[in-house]
């Protein structure tokens, strides 16, 4: 089966398309009596590999397995496999892991067979499976895989709830049946029959395989550093393939070549790097407690107990380790001069800190006229995005809110039209102040109390 995959690879490369290309730089696993017939999914060592069922294949029609490659070509393109090990990676509490997991995957399906224009239903081995799409979770199309995840989450726990609550009445059904009221009984059985087939509602059946992306997890301690690997890896199979396509004069689909050039966009400014070059002093001074660290200043009496020569009588621990987290403020300008998609810039900013460092600390200030909100992330799913303000600009409170809360560095996300911040005394600011301005922006009130980055919100 491995050879039929690699000739219909091949077949896909003689046709010109952009999949065959692709799918050539991704190495390939058979499994038999896998759920469905492929699915690619993260490997340890950072890379993708395409799975499939060799029976399965062998028992579906050229056509299908192309299309089904398509679909799974537009998971790698979309990050799809990147942006779940993220988002399991900015989880703490390990509740509804399962549901999560389901939301996600429906979530991607529904996402790339709009895309892709793929059909209702494929048959695979002689038997229809259907696709999985938005509008039969009555979702409109055209949304981010986060935004159908969220809502599918509400969909499926509430479907869950009523499975359990089925059950319950099952159970007292069968009790009454044990009491002899024989013909009752049989009612209530068929009336739960009727209830648990769930005439109507969509099913959680995919036509391709994610059971890797979830599995992944027993075997990789940190998610966050294996999602940067495969976004890295992902990035650099892109960029070959549509070299090499280019070369042979292929041409993209408009869908598929915007979402190439989507994949292939950098960050509009590394925010995180940015925190680390000009916050180096402030790493190298931190410190913070740790108990495997010997405490030097007491080295003088390390006296050990007579009975225990291994115990000392005045424990030489905790000592001290340099801490190389960060306490970051995200100041947000939310005045009506800013664009929406420039404030939407500010939050890709916390986004970009937490993937590169779970453990630094954000506190999120939104200010106009005065401090409007204020709000610590921890995760992804923390940020808010709705924002409060629209008024004048007056940052200097902010700032100081920032101050009295002894963060290391401020983010400032502003257009520079505010007040005079370098006619501010510095002890009145914080220690550390970064500035990112719209390339429409003036940053001439600012420029003297910190580096100015320049980014392209398209505002």
């Amino acid at each position: 089966m491995a050879d039929r995959m690699k000739e219909l690879i091949a077949k896909y490369i003689l046709k010109n398309s952009y999949w065959g290309y692709l799918f050539s730089r991704i190495r390939r696993q058979g499994v038999p009596n896998m759920p469905s017939i492929m699915g690619v999914g993260p490997v340890s060592d950072g890379t993708i590999c395409l799975y499939y069922d060799p029976n399965l294949v062998e028992k579906t029609g050229d056509d299908v397995i192309l299309k089904l490659l398509e679909h799974e070509g537009m998971h790698i393109i979309n990050k799809h496999i990147s942006r779940f090990l993220r988002m399991r990676s900015n989880e703490f509490k390990e509740s509804d892991t399962e549901v999560k997991r389901q939301s996600w995957n429906i979530a991607a399906d529904c996402c790339v067979n709009v895309q892709c224009s793929f059909p209702p239903s494929v048959k695979i081995d002689e038997q229809d499976w259907p696709a999985q799409f938005p509008h039969m979770w009555k979702l409109p199309d055209g949304k981010a895989t986060e935004w159908y995840f969220h809502e599918l989450m509400k969909t499926l726990k509430k479907m869950e709830k009523q499975m359990q609550q089925m059950e319950v009445e099952g159970e007292g059904d069968s009790e009454g049946n044990e009491k002899g009221n024989s013909s009752q009984g049989q009612d209530g059985k068929g009336k739960q029959s009727k209830n648990k087939g769930g005439k109507g509602s969509p099913t959680t059946k995919l036509v391709c395989s994610h059971d890797k992306w979830g599995d992944i997890e027993k075997e990789v301690s940190d998610l966050s550093s294996l999602s940067r690997k495969i976004d890295q890896h992902t990035m650099t199979i892109i960029r070959e393939s549509v070299k090499n396509f280019n070369q042979q004069r292929g041409r993209l689909p408009a869908g598929v070549e915007d979402l190439i050039k989507q994949a292939l966009k950098p960050p509009e400014a590394p925010y995180y790097q940015l925190i680390r070059k000009y916050v180096r002093a402030c790493r190298i001074s931190k410190f913070k407690r740790s108990f495997t660290r010997i405490n030097r200043k007491r080295t003088y009496v390390f006296a050990l107990n007579k009975e225990n020569a291994n115990i000392p009588v005045i424990s030489p621990f905790p000592g001290k380790t340099r801490d190389f987290t960060f306490n970051v403020a995200i100041l947000i300008d939310t005045s009506g001069s800013m664009t929406i998609e420039a404030i939407l810039e500010a939050l890709s900013g916390v986004k970009n800190i937490i993937e590169n460092d779970k453990h630094c600390k954000i506190y999120v200030i939104e200010c106009d006229a005065q401090v409007q909100k204020e709000y610590i992330v921890k995760k992804v799913k923390d940020i808010e995005f709705k924002i409060k303000g629209r008024g004048g600009t007056t940052l200097l409170p902010g700032l100081e809110r920032a101050k009295e809360l002894h963060t290391d560095v401020v983010l400032g996300f502003t257009d520079g039209w505010c007040d005079d911040i370098n006619s501010v005394p510095r002890k009145r600011l914080p220690k550390k102040m970064i500035w990112i301005v719209p390339k429409h922006g003036d940053p001439k009130t600012i420029n003297k109390t910190g580096p100015v980055i320049r980014v392209n919100t398209n505002g």
